[in-house]
Order: C-alpha cells, then structure tokens, then sequence
C-alpha cells in the first residue's frame, strides 16, 4: 500500500512539475519585448488576404550600420530572446525589428501543431517587415533577417530565392539560430550571406540536417558560415533563469524527418510528390514514418554571451564599413 501511495505521490508530482513547466513558459513566451518602441506593418496571408502585423522597433542612438529583422520560433516572441538581442543590436549600432507572426492569426503558439503558421507566413511577413525598415530610411543592402528555431527555418529560407521567388530584393544577410533543417533543397538559390548558429545539445531540430543544408547552400555557390556552440541546447540563448534541463514532453519533434523542396515548389517525400509543406496528406506521413513528441531546452548564460557577439561581429564584417 505504502508502494502504491509513493507511485501515485510520485506520478502527481511529476504532473505538477509538467504543469507548471508549461505554464511558465506560455507566460514568458508571450511577454512581450521592451526597450524600444511598437509599431505595425502590412502583410498578407497565404490568401493574399491584408493582414496587419505588430512589431517591436529598437534604433541605435546614431546612424544605424544597417537593420535586422528578428523572427520568433515556435513559442511566440519573447523579451529574454528578441528582446535580448534587439537592445544588444541596437547597442551595437544597429536598427532591430522583432515581429509578432502569431498574433496577426490569432495564434499564440505552434509548438503541438506546427501547421496553424507555416514558415512561408512568416517569411511573407519578414519581407513586409524588411520594407517597413526601408521606408523607414534603412539602407536596402544593409538588411539582414535574424530567427530562432522555427524563425531559424525562416531566417534559412528567407536566404534562398526558391522561397518567396517575387521578392526580387533580399536579405543581405540571414542569421539563422538553431532552425529547423527537415527541406532540403534540390537546387539552392542563395541569396544572402549566412551565419547558422547550433547548439551541439540540440535534440529538437539537431546538428547534422542542419550541417546538411548548409553544405548544399555552399556548393550552390552561397557564402555560409556554421558555428557549434558546445554544451548548448535548443533555444539555449532563453530565460537567464532556466538553466536547468526543461523536457517538453509535448512539443512536435521533426529532427529526423528529411524532404526535397523542388524547382516547381512541390515537395518531395520518400519519392511522393505534395503541392505545399502543410498539406494534409504530407503533414499526416511525417507524423506516421518520422516525426516524433519531445524536446529539451535549457538556457546557457555563456554561450548566449557568445552568440550574441558573434552574431554583431558577422553583421560588422559585412556593414560596418
């Protein structure tokens, strides 16, 4: 009896802690990002219907080197992240925009179900996002986009004209962090110089797709840059207080999932063609052959400390001139 009671203690505990988990980070993935100034932009949705799109603008105190778009991941946007790297961005000398993707749909999180947003949204929005900032007197070839994991997957594909191919003019620059790597493309297009950055702990969208897709960008021609970051988890520049492992036990997990993007835009998995990276029918194979629940996170102050001068050390190679 005593046995039973300590099974029952334990499991309500371990429900408890899953729970409070949970909601601490819904709490701080929604805080939003201080210290600059908000502002709004039009884009459309996959519709081509007009939708209005909220952003966080953080501006150096004099002539700006050049402007960063930030995209968020899967949790929406966050103060300890986009918040972080737009007040360090715009201590640097640079313009930084970080934009709300989720809450323009009614969203507050993709995490379970990665398909309520997909990538090209975002990407659609980066690029409204890019012309605010010219509008707003930025220089069009000082502008670079910067995302975390599922923004990463933003970041990454925002650098290669088969995404978005309407938008002639591009990101100078693409500073993709810890991005979902699942497409690959068949013939890269590249665009813009990239730094990708991985954490070599990274059990939600990994180390070597990742790796993958940046030697396919390479030998297209493109100019990348990867870094590894030791002892680094996913999501690794968060919440200076969570530096303890998290295990999200609920999250989609597509690290060992791999597709071909093709020249047409159809997608390619395990020799099947799809229209779209969310049709029903891909979305419901992935799930069945390759995707999987769960991810850990944890925050590394040291490395964060790292990423962040890296990544201004990247753009003041190619800006600050």
């Amino acid at each position: 009896m005593r046995r039973l009671s300590r099974l029952i203690s334990c499991h309500f505990a371990a429900e408890v802690a899953f729970a409070v988990s949970l909601a601490t980070l819904s709490a701080i993935a929604h805080a939003q990002p201080t210290g600059g100034t908000d502002v709004s932009f039009n884009s459309r949705d996959a519709s081509a219907n007009a939708l209005v799109v909220r952003g966080h603008l953080w501006v150096p105190a004099g002539a700006a080197k050049g402007a960063v778009v930030l995209v968020h991941g899967s949790g929406g946007w966050t103060d300890h992240r986009e918040g972080h790297y737009g007040r360090a961005l715009s201590a640097a000398g640079y313009a930084a925009l970080a934009i709300d993707s989720f809450g323009a749909r009614g969203v507050t999180g993709t995490a379970e179900d990665q398909t309520l947003v997909t990538a090209a949204d975002m990407i659609r929005d980066s690029f409204a996002a890019r012309r605010l900032l010219i509008e707003r007197g930025f220089p069009a070839d000082r502008t670079a986009i910067m995302g975390f994991s599922k923004g990463g997957m933003v970041a990454l594909y925002a650098a290669d004209r088969n995404y978005v191919p309407e938008e002639t003019e591009r990101f100078a620059a693409s500073l993709p962090f810890y991005p979902g790597c699942l497409i690959r493309l068949r013939v890269p297009k590249p665009a813009s110089t990239m730094f990708m950055v991985l954490g070599d702990k990274d059990d939600y969208t990994g180390v070597k797709p990742c790796q993958q897709v940046a030697d396919d960008y390479r030998q297209a021609g493109g100019n990348v840059t990867v870094k590894i970051y030791p002892g680094a988890a996913h999501a690794f520049d968060g919440n200076p207080k969570h530096t303890g492992r998290i295990d999200l036990r609920w999250v989609e997990n597509y690290m060992d999932c791999e597709m071909f993007l093709e020249e047409d835009g159809s997608f390619t998995y395990r020799g099947q063609r799809y229209p779209r990276s969310n049709d029903p029918e891909l979305v419901k194979q992935l799930r069945k052959t390759c995707a999987r629940k769960g991810a850990s996170v944890w925050t590394n102050l040291r490395q964060k400390e790292a990423a962040t001068r890296d990544a201004i050390a990247f753009l003041d190679g190619l800006f600050a001139r």
